[in-house]
């Protein structure tokens, strides 16, 4: 036994204590990977569920059979996040462990009318107005605009697709955030519903 404690060049001496500490520093790895992996989980499972909440909230103004609108508000987490909502998707995203990128797409079974700040018109009352001052008609039930009028409004949200799936609209997050259903009569006794998405600052 001698012998083989005095043999430097064939035995590597661990000892207990070295192959606990071993042993302990795997476990510790371990558990930090452990903690990283799942909070960038959960941080992911969290932006998911805010994309799908919104979205069904978008489609369950959507079904309503009158004008309504209602405020959305995105919840304040311990951790900063970006919300950008374009004509067909809605994307958030956040720092994870590392600084890596976390980002959740959903794209929309309804598809909004942006209104960003500063454009002629933003809430269906200001629509309603804005008809009224360009065309001599409200585009209500009893004061409907013409064909040609609709057309000309339609054109307006097309321009406005390219210019949000470039420049989609950033969330102010302590701002609630306003979906509106307002519907457009035309050429007599056609309607048209359409659905507004905007911020009031």
């Amino acid at each position: 036994m001698l012998r083989c404690i005095r043999d430097t060049d064939g035995l590597v001496d661990l000892t207990l204590s070295q192959i606990g500490l071993f042993l302990a520093t795997g476990i510790l790895l371990t558990v930090v990977f452990c903690f990283i992996f799942t909070n960038d989980w959960q941080r992911t499972a969290e932006l998911e569920s805010l994309a799908s909440s919104f979205s069904t909230f978008l489609d369950g103004i959507d079904n309503r059979f009158f004008e309504h609108s209602a405020r959305f508000q995105f919840p304040q987490k311990e951790y900063p996040y970006v919300v950008k909502i374009s004509t067909e998707y809605i994307v958030l995203s956040a720092k994870g462990s590392w600084n890596s990128d976390l980002q959740v797409i959903q794209r929309f079974v309804t598809r909004p009318w942006i209104r960003l700040a500063g454009q002629n018109w933003t809430t269906g009352n200001d629509l309603h107005t804005y008809l009224n001052e360009t065309y001599g008609y409200r585009g209500t039930e009893n004061d409907s605009i013409t064909a040609e009028n609709f057309t000309s409004l339609c054109y307006d949200l097309n321009t406005t697709i390219p210019l949000c799936a470039s420049c989609p609209l950033e969330i102010l997050l302590r701002e609630p955030l306003w979906v509106e259903k307002v519907t457009i009569f035309y050429d007599g006794t056609k309607k048209h519903d359409f659905l507004l998405v905007y911020q009031v600052e």
